[in-house]
């Protein structure tokens, strides 16, 4: 048991050795480079970042490859990091932009393969799990801990499951990429391809006379063409700007509306309570008078009675033919009674009509809290808009998943023919505009990993056929997209919100483990 806690209390030393070096060096690194502009550094690949001996050729070869000088920063760009190779890479629909070394994740802390989303970023940033190490930089594409940041970088594995980027690369990736953005995490480097399709759907372009004129001219859309000149179509990130402006516009205007409904009916709850307590008061005054009225009347009856009694056994003594001094106060108390009924009749019709103007007021305020929270809807759903569509095909689940800007837009179902035969995962990514709307797809293919569904077959007590076509061979992305059948509903609404950046995963994975709730993305896990 000693020779146990001794242990453990040389590894708690070693880590925390280990966590003060890298924050020191890293601090250091982070000093060195932070005051100086992107623009000022090179992030070209030095001997520095290239891989170690006998690292292979193929790793080697690819952190040499240079960019293109004629690649553009056009949006969107994705990134491809390659295990093996142990680098990252950069593209866009004019080619690779930009490619460094790495360090991925040990053997004991590895690295997750497969298909991901930059999901948050921290210019600086410390670990939960390691101490409060340093994170520069920090590009987080899992919610269990794994990210890209500057870090030590010596072109091996040397992580605990994150991706270390050298410190120039990791600032100027940080200047490049965007929340919503693709990462590719394959065991070796993959190269995007082109890819034209029937199935890979076509954005809906709108006329302008779908959105108000009034949203038009502020956005200047009209600008620059003659009256009776026809507008251009809008895309679907143009139309959700529209959306967006108006949806902003209308939100205030609801707020506003709901805000002067709920201080009306206050005001009406006032006046329905001061209407109650005054009809209250009336009642209990008008109750009041009838006792006293009643009471005057028994006494002046008594008054007469006695005085019709000392007129008959005396007759001889005067008669008044005044009233007598309980008949005054009859008189008196009758009168405070229908004083006291003519207010109570006041007092009822204004509370029935500071009741009605109550429950008016209400049904107001009610129906403008919910016109507000409908323009809240509809402005978070235009904001939701303006982000890249994520769409996730899945063989195992049947079902096709639609996200938008890291939020749950629908799912459905999604027919796979051939269902017995692997479709492989698929990731493809809208990454220029053509012309009259089209868009430029491009494709990343995961490669199959054959020894693994061998084994999965094997568990399951299936028998592996050994032809030229065996059940391990995945479909390529064409044949992939042509085995795919979506209703027209669900094409629809996904051209309705499609736009540069979107991305489609098809693959026999359902959602990974990694795909909660509003904050994360549809992703695919295959280690």
């Amino acid at each position: 048991m000693s020779e146990v806690a001794a242990g453990a209390r040389s590894r708690k030393v070693c880590v925390r050795t280990f966590s003060a070096v890298c924050a020191a060096s890293v601090a250091a690194a982070v000093l060195a480079f932070e005051a100086r502009p992107a623009a000022a550094l090179s992030y070209s690949t030095s001997d520095a970042d290239a891989p170690r001996k006998g690292h292979g050729k193929r790793g080697k070869a690819a952190v040499d490859a240079k960019p293109s000088e004629n690649v553009s920063l056009a949006r969107p760009l994705f990134a491809v990091v390659s295990l093996s190779g142990q680098h990252i890479s950069i593209y866009n629909h004019n080619g690779l932009v930009d490619r460094s070394t790495i360090s991925t994740g040990v053997p004991g802390h590895p690295t997750p393969e497969g298909m991901f989303t930059i999901l948050g970023r921290e210019r600086f940033h410390r670990s939960n799990l390691y101490s409060g190490a340093p994170m520069p930089f920090m590009q987080r594409i899992t919610w269990s801990g794994v990210a890209m940041h500057t870090g030590h970088v010596t072109g091996h594995p040397a992580s605990h499951g994150c991706i270390r980027l050298p410190g120039a690369f990791a600032q100027k990736l940080w200047g490049m990429t965007r929340i919503g953005e693709r990462v590719v995490i394959a065991p070796y480097d993959l190269s995007p391809t082109e890819i034209s399709h029937a199935a890979l759907p076509s954005p809906k372009m709108r006329s302008p006379s779908e959105a108000s004129a009034a949203t038009l001219a502020d956005a200047g859309l009209r600008d620059g063409f003659a009256d009776g000149a026809a507008a251009p179509l809008l895309n679907p990130r143009r139309y959700a700007e529209q959306l967006k402006t108006k949806a902003v516009a209308d939100a205030a205007a609801a707020s506003k509306a709901a805000t002067e409904a709920s201080l009306a009916l206050n005001a009406k709850r006032q006046e329905a309570a001061r209407a109650s307590a005054e009809l209250r008061s009336a009642e209990a005054g008008e109750a009041t008078a009838r006792a006293k009225s009643e009471a005057a009347a028994k006494a002046a009856e008594i008054a007469a009675a006695k005085r019709q009694e000392v007129a008959t056994a005396k007759p001889e003594l005067p008669t008044n033919d005044g009233a007598s001094p309980a008949e005054a106060a009859k008189a008196k108390a009758d009168a405070a009674l229908a004083e006291a009924k003519a207010r109570l009749e006041t007092a009822k019709t204004a509370y029935n009509a500071s009741d009605a103007e109550y429950v008016e007021a209400a049904r107001r305020s009610r129906e403008a809290a919910e016109a507000s929270a409908a323009a809240a809807k509809a402005e978070k759903d235009a904001q939701l808009r303006s982000a890249p569509i994520s769409v996730l095909v899945s063989k195992k689940n049947q079902r096709i998943y639609v996200r938008q800007g890291l939020t749950p837009i629908f799912d459905a179902p999604a027919t796979i023919r051939e269902p017995e035969r692997p479709l492989g995962s698929h990731l493809y990514i809208a990454t220029a505009a053509g012309d009259g709307g089209a868009l430029k797809w491009s494709v990343l293919s995961m490669p199959p990993r054959i020894a693994e569904a061998r084994a999965a077959h094997k568990k399951k007590g299936l028998v592996e056929e050994r032809s030229a076509a065996p059940w391990g061979a995945a479909s390529s992305a064409a044949d992939a997209l042509d085995r795919i059948e979506l209703s027209d509903e669900v094409r629809q609404k996904i051209a309705d919100r499609l736009w540069l950046g979107g991305s489609i995963i098809v693959s026999d994975q359902g959602p990974s483990s990694e795909t909660g709730a509003v904050g994360t993305d549809l992703t695919v896990k295959f280690r």
